[in-house]
């Protein structure tokens, strides 16, 4: 996917003026010709209303407090991994904003969430990740076990009211999905199940749980988190951002789903995978295509027979992925569909959770703000693998970060990945600077009709979170 390719060559972009009439993501599935019925076809059909989406919610810090009091303190929002804290007694703290937490493993198939703060006189009780058998305070060492219970108090005789019953560390609701610890810091919200909504449905043959963390990256990015998201909520800017990958990305066929099941949290895009863009198909043969797919994704280049329709292309590159996909889990992959070997399908999880579906990006995203700045975030990427056929997860890599300022194509163990990463990067800088250079008249976003409606969807669920009446 990049100029190092020795296959790769430059179709240019799109010329101004240019129309396509795209055939569908449905479309690509039928012509795959197989009695697969997977989650792609599953269509969600809310189309959310238009809608103006002002830039001051980017700008504003008032908006942070209210993102505290609303979304971070009332929904459910990934804290860790599961194999983030593999041992019992390992923990972590998660922090958003000015809150901290402590996700702790306090049996081997148990998961507990506390304010991070003692009850004597409130120093945080964990910095970082720390394994012990009990939580001590590192201020005058007061003991709580791995239930937050407290069992010790130095110079007891000092405290005559205080007892595990009224001072114990105060619980967080928390609960697991996909080898996911979230946490819900509201006591009366509603289980973690509602949130989910289409996901459990949709990953039930197609266990996230059973894979582990091949890499994981910490991005901090320069604009909001919520721009820095939506930055991945439509397939639109492939066409000018990632203009290298259309000869086998067909982001002119994006499919986009929006959910009402559940809370209506969930939405989708998919992309087909080894498609040639419609803007480009009068210059790339599938051939060619595959060609730089197989390239790309260090497959086996396709012999001379192979590839020379759009259909055997797509079953070639599958096959490819198959076989790999075997030879590093032991197991038979043979009953998947061609679908799931190559076409990205991303979902969305209000308010900041990115899992993927299928082997064509085998990724996970999360977004949050960099503390109480509203010009600054944070982005964790993770790639997620099968386990290896020898059956034992690997440990979870260290993070790579990539600071302010840095490129990310910096890091030689990113490979292609930062080259896409540096592209999506230049846009989340610019749109910071673009939201305060504009116009007080013109400070909206323009939307599409279809390819962004994710967006539309997230707007309307933080308006009706924070209270906010923006067309009325």
């Amino acid at each position: 996917m990049t100029t190092e390719n020795s296959h790769w060559k430059d179709y240019g972009k799109p010329m101004p003026g240019s129309r396509i009439d795209p055939p569908t993501l449905q479309d690509i599935l039928a012509s795959d010709a197989q009695p697969h019925r997977t989650p792609l076809h599953d269509i969600g059909h809310y189309d959310p209303p238009p809608r103006l989406i002002p830039y001051d919610r980017y700008l504003d810090a008032a908006y942070v407090d209210l993102e505290v009091e609303h979304i971070w303190k009332k929904e459910w929002q990934i804290a860790c991994r599961e194999e983030d804290i593999p041992n019992v007694g390992d923990r972590l703290t998660y922090d958003i904003v000015d809150s901290s937490y402590i996700i702790v493993r306090s049996k081997p198939d148990e998961f507990r969430a506390f304010h991070n703060s003692c009850r004597h006189r409130g120093r945080q009780m964990c910095s970082g990740k720390e394994n012990a058998d009990n939580f001590r305070c590192p201020f005058h060492g007061w003991v709580y076990d791995l239930e937050g219970r407290l069992a010790w108090v130095p110079f007891e005789q000092e405290f005559p009211n205080v007892d595990a019953d009224h001072n114990s560390l105060i619980p967080v609701r928390v609960d697991t999905w996909g080898g996911n610890v979230f946490i819900n810091p509201d006591p009366d919200a509603e289980p973690l199940q509602a949130s989910l909504g289409v996901l459990v449905d949709h990953f039930k043959d197609y266990p996230i749980g059973e894979r582990y963390t091949a890499m994981r990256i910490l991005l901090h990015v320069n604009c909001n988190w919520k721009a820095a998201q939506e930055a991945f909520m439509e397939g639109y800017h492939v066409v000018e951002t990632h203009a290298d990958g259309m000869p086998m990305f067909g982001s002119a066929m994006t499919q986009v789903d929006i959910w009402e099941q559940g809370k209506g949290y969930i939405s989708r895009l998919c992309t087909p995978g080894m498609t040639t863009d419609s803007y480009l198909s009068d210059k790339v043969s599938p051939r060619e295509g595959l060609v730089l797919y197989c390239s790309a994704y260090d497959l086996p280049l396709p012999p001379p027979e192979r590839g020379l329709t759009a259909e055997d292309a797509r079953r070639y590159a599958a096959e490819q992925q198959q076989i790999r996909l075997e030879a590093n889990t032991g197991k038979d992959w043979s009953a998947q569909p061609i679908s799931y070997f190559l076409d990205m399908a991303k979902y969305f999880m209000f308010p900041n959770y990115h899992p993927w579906w299928g082997e064509g990006l085998p990724w996970w995203y999360k977004f949050t703000p960099y503390g109480r700045d509203p010009d600054k975030s944070v982005m964790e990427y993770r790639m997620l693998l099968p386990i290896p056929k020898d059956g034992v997860r690997p440990p979870v890599p260290e993070p790579i970060v990539i600071d302010f300022g840095e490129k990310a194509e910096d890091h030689p163990a990113l490979g292609t990945t930062g080259h896409i990463v540096d592209q999506d990067m230049s846009n989340m800088n610019a749109v910071q600077r673009g939201f305060k250079a504009a116009a007080a008249h013109a400070a909206y976003m323009t939307l599409s009709n279809y390819q962004e409606a994710k967006i539309r969807r997230f707007h309307e669920i933080y308006d009706q979170r924070l209270g906010l009446k923006i067309n009325d």
